[in-house]
């Protein structure tokens, strides 16, 4: 059974306002930096733990009013695991993890109120306007998830509720599919031996453009990327589709069949609908951009 927002009367009457002490675990990660400025340009007394700091973990579950876990994935479940003992009623415990089912089910575990938060942008953000934050209120009640909320928006962010079932269902779509087929071109180049600066000698600007976000999560934690592939829940169900239609486009090619392939094109198309106009103009203002910046970068070498 799903875990249905503002559940239980647990967690339902917190203690936290603007002169609460927050406790940030992991908070001097890039994304722990960022929400301790957040908290404290807010008015609130951050509290930062990471390793090496005097302050504990321990020590921010017991004084702190709200708990905020910003640790790497693939940690933390057995982190939230190992304190949550430490939480209190009345207190509020988040976390800023890329995946919610298995957090979330971590801090459910304490009598504090929970909400899991996953930021949709990158911890070197220079502002929060129309940036995405993905919310499950699990455990507080609506008067105090609305005072939370507003905390969020009144920075321009964007907060998107749901479940941490249909949240993890979602990632599997933006983060699985999309760094899968990344991880798996980047292999694909590897392999085949291919010099990317010399492709880079007949790129069209889509390829520019696709390239450098290939480039781009090569250029990120490893780790990561591998966490949230092995973690969520529905990845077995990406696999199977990518292979799957793999071997579709593998048998019409070998069936020199160009008119199935045709087919297979529209179909995907009337499934995408209106989106497919939106993209083309969005990213034609991208393709301008990434042709002037090259061109820049070709008549200005660095010296």
């Amino acid at each position: 059974m799903g875990l249905s927002c503002f559940s239980g009367s647990r967690g339902s009457d917190l203690q936290w306002n603007k002169q609460s002490p927050v406790g940030i675990i992991g908070g001097q990660g890039e994304m722990g930096r960022l929400f301790s400025n957040f908290f404290s340009s807010r008015g609130f007394r951050v509290n930062v733990v990471d390793l090496g700091t005097v302050y504990t973990s321990e020590r921010a579950m017991r004084e702190c009013d709200i708990v905020l876990f910003a640790v790497p994935l693939h940690k933390s479940v057995e982190i939230i695991r190992e304190l949550v003992a430490f939480a209190r009623p009345g207190q509020l415990l988040m976390d800023l993890t890329s995946l919610k089912v298995a957090t979330v089910a971590e801090m459910l575990r304490s009598q504090a109120g929970v909400v899991g938060l996953h930021p949709m942008f990158g911890g070197g953000v220079s502002s929060f306007s129309g940036q995405t934050l993905a919310a499950c209120p699990v455990r507080i009640s609506s008067q105090e998830w609305q005072s939370l909320r507003r905390l969020f928006t009144s920075s321009g962010i964007r907060v998107k509720e749901c479940s941490p079932e249909e949240h993890d269902r979602m990632m599997s779509i933006i983060q699985v599919l999309f760094h899968l087929t990344t991880m798996l071109m980047g292999r694909t180049l590897r392999e085949l031996g291919i010099d990317i600066h010399e492709t880079m000698e007949y790129t069209s600007p889509s390829y520019r453009i696709e390239m450098n976000l290939v480039g781009r999560i090569f250029a990120q934690n490893p780790e990561l990327y591998a966490a949230i592939t092995q973690m969520n829940p529905n990845t077995g169900r990406i696999f199977s589709e990518l292979k799957e239609s793999l071997e579709v486009y593998e048998g019409l090619y070998k069936s020199e069949n160009m008119e199935g392939i045709v087919e297979d094109f529209k179909r995907s198309a009337l499934h995408l609908g209106d989106f497919c106009a939106q993209a083309y103009r969005e990213s034609s203002a991208l393709l301008d951009f990434s042709v002037q910046t090259a061109n820049e970068k070709r008549n200005n070498p660095p010296r």
